[in-house]
């Protein structure tokens, strides 16, 4: 008999860096009184896809054996390779199907499967650093970065936050970087006679990292690990006492 308890939406996938994956975003569910998956979606890329793994299956074996823990999936993806073959058994339709899933490479933006930008690696930066752009760190540890706006009062706010959390933790790897898409004159009019943020400041001159990561608000902030994959996002200013405690999250990992 089959009980389903749906608890919070995750995402398979081997670590915080690239490698195999599934590709599979799941809830939490119950079969015949051990753990299932209630598969929720399926990245168009995935091996599990040309498995013909769909939204709504229920993934109930992992490598021959009944799934007791996703700790489990994640210890075979941690020592598997891309290519590496693994055996998938799954419920549908009241049948217990077993299919083999040649894993693949996780890429970079994963946004299309998760419906956020956590999880998916940050695009590079092109050349319109407009200040400190020397600045810029070659391995940080952890990276700020913030989506703003000089007429937004409370990027004006969070702006002071930002400056102090630079200027306590570059030295120990913390990268803060701020990303206007307005006019370059007037970010270098705001730099000059309002706020002079010491971290480096970008031009998204085209949003086109606006639109990649679904920034609607400002200010918005996302918190990148050193291997670069977005760890956290959210929007309105942050107090300094919260973002240094998910920041050292990040940077003592």
């Amino acid at each position: 008999m089959m009980i389903r308890s749906v608890l919070a939406l995750s995402f398979l996938a081997v670590s915080a860096f690239a490698g195999p994956w599934l590709g599979l975003t799941y809830k939490k569910s119950l079969y015949d009184n051990h753990l299932a998956l209630l598969v929720s979606g399926v990245h168009p890329e995935s091996g599990c896809l040309a498995a013909g793994i769909v939204s709504g299956d229920l993934v109930i074996g992992f490598g021959g054996k009944e799934l007791v823990n996703v700790a489990q999936i994640q210890e075979v993806l941690k020592n598997a390779s891309v290519g590496t073959n693994v055996d998938i058994e799954i419920f549908r339709d009241g049948k217990r199907i077993p299919l083999t899933v040649a894993l693949t490479e996780r890429p970079d933006d994963i946004s299309s499967l998760t419906g956020s930008a956590i999880g998916s690696k940050m695009a590079s930066f092109g050349k319109n650093f407009y200040k400190n752009g020397e600045k810029r760190q070659d391995a940080p540890k952890a990276t700020l970065l913030d989506f703003w706006a000089t007429w937004c009062g409370p990027c004006r706010q969070t702006l002071p936050v930002l400056e102090q959390m630079y200027n306590k933790y570059a030295s120990q790897g913390l990268e803060v970087i701020g990303i206007s898409s307005e006019q370059k004159n007037t970010l270098l009019s705001f730099y000059k006679k309002q706020h002079a943020s010491p971290y480096p400041l970008y031009r998204d001159a085209d949003q086109g990292l606006w639109r990649r990561y679904g920034i609607h608000a400002v200010p918005t902030l996302m918190l990148l690990d050193a291997n670069g994959y977005i760890k956290r996002v959210w929007s309105g200013a942050p107090s300094f006492e919260m973002l240094e405690k998910l920041v050292l999250e990040v940077m003592e990992k």
